[in-house]
C-alpha cells in the first residue's frame, strides 16, 4: 500500500470507524493493516496476550460463506473446553474485540475482516449494523477510573443492542476500528445491501503499474534481474489496460502475484541456431545471420521485452548487447535487420566477436540481464546428426530456415540452472496470475477475450469507440507476445458448447510441426556470414 493510500484510509477510519478496501485480486488489500498500522497516530490496543492488535492472529478474521452470527458475536457452539465438554453459549470473536477495547479507552483497536463480502454480512452482523455506525458509538467519560468495563459511566452515549442469545446489552466503542477488505471483481458473490454501505467507507485499491511497481519490485526482490522485473510488469501493464478497456477497472490484476517471483528456480532459455562452415566468408567476418523472425522476437523478448523483430533497421531501431565468450566480455555487439536479422559485432574497444571460428556446429545464447547476452558454442566434430538430435530433443520450440536448400536448424529450450527469475517467472504466470485471468473473464462471460479466434469479432461487436478498440487490441497483443515467446504458455479454448472453457497449454509455434515457409529474415539467402 502506498503511503498516501494509508493516510487515505486512516481519515476515513477515524470519521467513519469502518473502513472496506476494495480492488481487483491481488493488489495486497489483505496485507494494507499493517501499513495503516505503522502510520496510525493513537497508540494501538494489546490483546488479552499482551500482543499489540495489529490486525494479525487475535484481531483478525477471515468471512466465508459458512462464517455467522453464532461465530461472530454470539451462539451456541460446542466448547472443546468446557467441563463438561459440549455445547454452550459462547461469546463471538466480535464481543472479544469489544471487550478489549472497552477494557483500554486510552487506546485504539483495530481489527481486520478479510474477504468480507465472502459471508452474508447483512446476518453476521445481525443486530450490531446499528452500533456500528460512527455515530452510534460509546465514547468513554476521561475522568472515570473505574475498570469495570461494563460500567455504565465509563462508556456511554452510543445506541446499545440487547443481543439476541444472553440477552446482554451491547455497545460498541469508539476506538474500535474495522477495516474490512473485498475482491471487487468476484461476481459469484452477492453485492452488499444498502444498509452496510452506508455504514462504511469504501476505499478503491488500484494495481501498482510501470516505474512505481518495478522500483518496488527492485527492492523487495534484489535477486531477481532488472529484466526479468521489468518484462513482467510491462506485460501485466498491457494486459491491464486491455483488461480495463475492455470490461473495467475491476477486472484488471493486481501487482502482488509479482512479489513471488523466485531466483532459485531453475528455468534459465537458451536459445540456439545452427551455424555453418564460414571458408568463403573469410577471416574478417564480423556478422552472424540469425534464422526465422519468431526466433528473434523470442531472444528479444527475453532481453529487451520492449522491442519486436519487427522494429528492427540498421540505423536507429538497432538493439545494443553485450556479449559474454569464454571469458571474455565484448561490448560492441548490435541486433539489427540490414536486410535480414544479424548479430554485428564492432571493434570499438570491447573487442570483436570472433564469429568466424563459430562455423560448423549449435551457437547458443543465453540472456544474462538487460541487453546482456552469454556466448556458447557446440562444434559438430562430424556428428552433425547427434548433436542437433540433443538440442532437438530438449528443445520447447524447434524450426528450419530456408534461407537455402538445405535449411538451417534453430530453437529454445530450458535449462536446470538457476537464472535471475526466468522459472520462477514463468512458475508464477503460470499458476498464479494464469489462473486468476481465466477467471475473471469467465465471470464476466467473455471467455473470448483471451482467444486470438474470437477476440476480433468480440471487440467489433461490442460497440467500444476506435481508439478503445485499439487500446484492447494492442496490450492483448502485447501480452501474448510475452506469454507465448517469453513463458512458451498460450490459452486456448477447450471442449464445445456447454462445457467450453479455457486452460492453460505449451506455447508450440507453427515452426514446431512444419518445415518453415519463407518469410522476413528468411527471403534474403545471403551467407549467414558477412565480411565488413
Amino acid at each position: 500500500m502506498t503511503s498516501g493510500l494509508a493516510t487515505e484510509a486512516i481519515t476515513a477510519l477515524q470519521v467513519f470507524r469502518n473502513v472496506i478496501l476494495e480492488g481487483p485480486p491481488g493488489t495486497g488489500k489483505s496485507f494494507s493493516v499493517a501499513a495503516i498500522a505503522d502510520a496510525w497516530p493513537r497508540m494501538l490496543g494489546l490483546d488479552a496476550d499482551g500482543r499489540l492488535a495489529d490486525g494479525s492472529g487475535h484481531w483478525a478474521i477471515t468471512f466465508h460463506p459458512s462464517t455467522g452470527y453464532e461465530e461472530f458475536v454470539e451462539g451456541i457452539r460446542y466448547n472443546p473446553k468446557g467441563s463438561p465438554k459440549g455445547f454452550e453459549l459462547l461469546p463471538g470473536v466480535f464481543r472479544e474485540w469489544v471487550r478489549e477495547a472497552r477494557s483500554q479507552p486510552d487506546r485504539d483497536f483495530l481489527v481486520l475482516i478479510d474477504e468480507i463480502n465472502r459471508a452474508n454480512v447483512s446476518a453476521v452482523l445481525g443486530d450490531l449494523l446499528l452500533g456500528l455506525e460512527a455515530s452510534k458509538r460509546f465514547t468513554h467519560d476521561s475522568s472515570c477510573t473505574k475498570s469495570d468495563t461494563d460500567h455504565a459511566d465509563c462508556w456511554s452515549g452510543g445506541a446499545a443492542t440487547q443481543l439476541a442469545y444472553s440477552n446482554e446489552i451491547l455497545g460498541v466503542p469508539d476506538n474500535l476500528y474495522i477495516l474490512g477488505t473485498m475482491n471487487s471483481s468476484d461476481r459469484s458473490i452477492a453485492p452488499l445491501d444498502s444498509a452496510l454501505r452506508r455504514r462504511f467507507a469504501f476505499l478503491h485499491v488500484d494495481p501498482l503499474v510501470g516505474e512505481d511497481l518495478k522500483d518496488r519490485l527492485g527492492v523487495a526482490l534484489p535477486a531477481v534481474g532488472a529484466e526479468v522485473i521489468s518484462r513482467s510488469v510491462d506485460a501485466l501493464d498491457q494486459l491491464n489496460v486491455a483488461l480495463r478497456f475492455a470490461l473495467g477497472p475491476d477486472s484488471t490484476l493486481g501487482h502482488s502475484y509479482l512479489f513471488e517471483l523466485d531466483p532459485r528456480v531453475p528455468g534459465l532459455t537458451g536459445y540456439w541456431m545452427e551455424v555453418r562452415n564460414t571458408t568463403g566468408a573469410g577471416g574478417g567476418a564480423t556478422q552472424v545471420q540469425l534464422p526465422k523472425k519468431e526466433w528473434v522476437d523470442l531472444l528479444l523478448t527475453a532481453i529487451a521485452a520492449s522491442v519486436s523483430a519487427d522494429q528492427l533497421d540498421n540505423g536507429v531501431n538497432v538493439v545494443p548487447v553485450e556479449v559474454e565468450y569464454l571469458g571474455h566480455l565484448y561490448t560492441q555487439v548490435k541486433l539489427c535487420r540490414p536486410g535480414n536479422y544479424r548479430l554485428d559485432t564492432l571493434d570499438e574497444g570491447g573487442g570483436r566477436l570472433p564469429v568466424q571460428t563459430l562455423n560448423d556446429g549449435v551457437m547458443v545464447l543465453s540472456p544474462l540481464g538487460v541487453r546482456r547476452l552469454r556466448l556458447e558454442y557446440t562444434p559438430f566434430s562430424g556428428a552433425k546428426d547427434s548433436v542437433l538430435k540433443s538440442f532437438d530433443d530438449r528443445s520447447f520450440y524447434t524450426g528450419r530456415s530456408t534461407a537455402d536448400a538445405s535449411g538451417r536448424s534453430f530453437g529454445a529450450f530450458r535449462s536446470t540452472e538457476s537464472g535471475r527469475g526466468d522459472g520462477g517467472e514463468r512458475i508464477v504466470w503460470r499458476y498464479s496470475i494464469l489462473p486468476q485471468l481465466i477467471d475473471t473473464v469467465t465471470q464476466a462471460f467473455v471467455p473470448e477475450l483471451l482467444d486470438s479466434g474470437h477476440r476480433e469479432a468480440w471487440v467489433l461487436s461490442s460497440n467500444l469507440p476506435d481508439e478503445v478498440q485499439a487500446k484492447v487490441r494492442e496490450g492483448f497483443a502485447e501480452f501474448e507476445r510475452f506469454l507465448n515467446g517469453q513463458l512458451g504458455l498460450q490459452i486456448v479454448k477447450t471442449g464445445f458448447g456447454l462445457t467450453s472453457g479455457l486452460s492453460i497449454d505449451e506455447y508450440i509455434p507453427a515452426a514446431l510441426t512444419t518445415v518453415d515457409a519463407q518469410s522476413g529474415a528468411d527471403e534474403d539467402t545471403t551467407d549467414e556470414r558477412a565480411n565488413d
